[in-house]
Protein backbone atom coordinates (compact mmCIF):
# COMPACT_ATOMS: atom_id res chain seq x y z
CA UNK A 1 0.00 0.00 0.00
CA UNK A 2 2.92 2.80 1.11
CA UNK A 3 4.38 2.11 -2.74
CA UNK A 4 0.89 2.85 -4.02
CA UNK A 5 0.98 5.99 -2.44
CA UNK A 6 4.54 6.39 -3.28
CA UNK A 7 4.08 6.12 -6.81
CA UNK A 8 0.57 8.54 -6.71
CA UNK A 9 2.67 11.32 -4.91
CA UNK A 10 5.46 10.96 -7.29
CA UNK A 11 2.58 11.19 -10.37
CA UNK A 12 0.64 14.11 -8.90
CA UNK A 13 4.04 15.93 -8.20
CA UNK A 14 5.25 16.07 -11.76
CA UNK A 15 1.48 17.70 -12.70
CA UNK A 16 1.77 20.06 -9.34
CA UNK A 17 4.69 20.58 -8.74
CA UNK A 18 4.36 24.24 -8.33
CA UNK A 19 1.08 24.67 -6.63
CA UNK A 20 0.57 28.65 -7.12
CA UNK A 21 1.30 28.11 -10.64
CA UNK A 22 -1.32 25.15 -11.11
CA UNK A 23 -3.70 27.50 -8.99
CA UNK A 24 -3.27 30.55 -11.26
CA UNK A 25 -4.01 28.59 -14.27
CA UNK A 26 -7.63 27.35 -12.51
CA UNK A 27 -8.07 30.76 -11.63
CA UNK A 28 -7.40 32.71 -14.54
CA UNK A 29 -9.27 29.08 -16.93
CA UNK A 30 -11.89 29.96 -14.40
CA UNK A 31 -12.69 33.22 -14.47
CA UNK A 32 -12.40 33.66 -18.33
CA UNK A 33 -14.67 30.97 -18.76
CA UNK A 34 -17.56 33.00 -16.25
CA UNK A 35 -16.83 36.00 -18.34
CA UNK A 36 -17.48 34.31 -21.30
CA UNK A 37 -20.62 32.45 -19.89
CA UNK A 38 -21.84 35.94 -18.55
CA UNK A 39 -21.04 37.34 -22.73
CA UNK A 40 -18.97 39.51 -20.90
CA UNK A 41 -16.52 39.49 -23.25
CA UNK A 42 -17.07 38.07 -27.05
CA UNK A 43 -16.61 34.52 -27.80
CA UNK A 44 -13.97 35.23 -30.49
CA UNK A 45 -12.25 37.58 -27.74
CA UNK A 46 -12.20 34.61 -24.89
CA UNK A 47 -9.63 32.56 -26.48
CA UNK A 48 -7.38 35.34 -26.52
CA UNK A 49 -7.94 36.44 -23.55
CA UNK A 50 -7.23 32.99 -22.23
CA UNK A 51 -3.82 32.53 -24.52
CA UNK A 52 -2.71 35.66 -23.02
CA UNK A 53 -3.52 35.60 -19.20
CA UNK A 54 -1.86 32.09 -19.72
CA UNK A 55 1.35 33.39 -21.22
CA UNK A 56 2.03 36.15 -18.38
CA UNK A 57 1.29 33.39 -15.69
CA UNK A 58 3.76 30.88 -17.40
CA UNK A 59 6.33 34.27 -17.72
CA UNK A 60 5.76 35.24 -13.98
CA UNK A 61 6.25 31.29 -12.99
CA UNK A 62 9.67 31.58 -14.78
CA UNK A 63 10.76 34.47 -13.79
CA UNK A 64 9.73 33.61 -10.01
CA UNK A 65 11.40 30.22 -10.37
CA UNK A 66 14.73 31.58 -11.80
CA UNK A 67 14.68 34.14 -8.57
CA UNK A 68 14.85 31.17 -6.34
CA UNK A 69 17.82 29.45 -7.94
CA UNK A 70 19.71 32.58 -7.45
Amino acid sequence: MNAVRAVFAKVAGLFVEDRLFALAIAVWIALVGGLAAAHAIAPSAGGVVLFGGLALVLVASVVAGARRER
